[in-house]
């Protein structure tokens, strides 16, 4: 809902024909409402209030409309109050990660590995949390299901025994990561118990795993653990399903602790480097392609292309390589919202089962190069002979060829939009907004 309800307020701007002081504190009232109901800090929105109020003073660059000026800005704004744009190190060679019971440490643990082998390093992974039984046997699963190394011992009850050991064993890997235990609360023995460990691991980065829907409680905790161990990082879990994510993300920038790494799923490829640019973008419906066509490149064996997936000539043979793929991009809802398209795309089209899915390729297994390539030329008696062969209903066929359509429209829409710079930092929300809003349609009164 905070997406929505700042781009409403981004809407009264664009649509209002006079931009005067009033139609300024309408949208701030709209501004203020939205951030508040995410949990973000009241001083800190009233702080931007009154940054808004100041640049709307302001007399506009040449080359923008005062409109233009205060739309952006006030975009900039949002976007530094989440955090802004930092980019995590490429090349850490020991990384500790914190948090507390619940935060999704370990997982977490899993996730980072598998970005970092993703992008040429020999990770390994140590199990340090000797409090949890069920710790060991998670991140051991985790890490043959990513393929990299772990290390770990059962029976060892010294967390620092175990560290020590496993830089020992993993010497000669480019990156350590090391889970370490957590606790209901940062008491005296899980702050004893890290600062031993980070004694011995010696680590380049110390990064604390929070909740995204833990909303401002996230500054206390981060302060904490920065207090008693120092954290120059922050990853936050489970964005996908919090309301509370602008209110964590706005308190861990006021700690000036540099939010790294999003999950955004359950599934370890579901974790995103965070920039709160691409992130307001996405939630307020104006996409994130970039982050979609990161995704897309990590699927070499689909050999689905970036440059296939805005192709002018859609068929059915590149939207049956998109069905391959749906399991690594993740459901169809979630891409349309990378591509800024989720209010735009019937709920049927996202809700798609991997049942349905499957029916699909079916299908089209049983259509000839012709068909795939060009659609168009299906009729009744090949929907015939198309269900025949395999061995599905003639509705089904019917039913793929309806989504095809619709996809392809949606796609057309999509290529139009990514030869502009609608998906750079430095967007343009005044166009973005001419864009994407949908006209209301007028009756006429017979």
């Amino acid at each position: 809902m905070l997406g929505e309800k700042l781009r409403a307020a981004l809407e009264k701007l664009r649509t209002a024909p006079l931009i005067s002081d009033e139609t300024v504190e309408e949208a701030i009232r709209e501004i203020q409402r939205a951030l508040i109901a995410s949990d973000v800090d009241v001083n800190l929105v009233f702080n931007l209030s009154s940054e808004i109020r100041e640049l709307a003073k302001k007399k506009p660059p040449e080359g923008l409309t005062r409109k233009e000026f205060i739309i952006k800005k006030t975009y900039e704004l949002l976007a530094n109050l989440l955090g802004g744009a930092k980019q995590p190190p490429q090349k850490p060679k020991r990384i500790l990660l914190l948090g507390l019971f619940g935060q999704g440490k370990t997982t977490t643990a899993a996730k980072l590995a598998l970005w970092y082998k993703k992008r040429g390093l020999n990770v390994a992974l140590i199990c340090a949390d000797v409090h949890r039984p069920a710790s060991y046997e998670q991140l051991k699963q985790l890490a043959e299901q990513i393929d990299v190394t772990f290390y770990g011992d059962k029976e060892e009850k010294d967390a620092c025994k175990i560290v020590e050991k496993g830089l020992k064993e993993l010497k000669k890997k480019d990156l350590i990561i090391v889970d370490s235990a957590g606790r209901s609360a940062l008491d005296d023995k899980l702050i004893e118990e890290i600062k031993a460990i980070k004694k011995v691991f010696n680590p380049d980065q110390i990064w604390l795993v929070l909740s995204a829907d833990i909303g401002q409680l996230a500054r206390t905790q981060a302060k904490a653990f920065h207090d008693a161990v120092g954290v120059n990082g922050i990853i936050l879990t489970k964005m996908d399903g919090s309301a509370k994510g602008g209110g964590t993300l706005a308190a861990c920038a006021e700690t000036k602790a540099s939010v790294y790494f999003i999950g955004t799923g359950e599934k370890v490829s579901e974790l995103e480097q965070f920039d709160a640019f691409r992130y307001l973008s996405r939630i307020m419906g104006y996409g994130d392609l970039q982050a979609l066509i990161e995704k897309a490149k990590e699927i070499t064996e689909q050999e689905l292309s970036p440059e296939q997936m805005l192709s002018e000539e859609f068929n059915l043979k590149i939207f049956y390589k998109q069905l391959e793929a749906t399991k690594k991009l993740g459901p169809l809802s979630k891409v349309a919202e990378m591509l800024g398209l989720k209010a735009f795309v019937p709920k049927e089209e996202l809700e798609l089962t991997e049942e349905k899915l499957n029916t699909f390729k079916v299908i089209m297994d049983s259509m000839t190069e012709q068909e795939l390539l060009n659609p168009d030329i299906i009729d009744s008696s090949r929907i015939r002979r198309i269900a025949k062969g395999s061995g599905k209903p003639e509705a089904s066929v019917r039913e793929l060829l309806r989504h095809y359509r619709k996809m392809a429209k949606i796609y057309k829409k999509l290529q139009k939009l990514s030869k502009g710079k609608e998906f750079s930092q430095d967007i343009d929300i005044e166009k973005l907004l001419k864009k994407f809003t949908v006209k209301k349609k007028r009756f006429k009164i017979r």
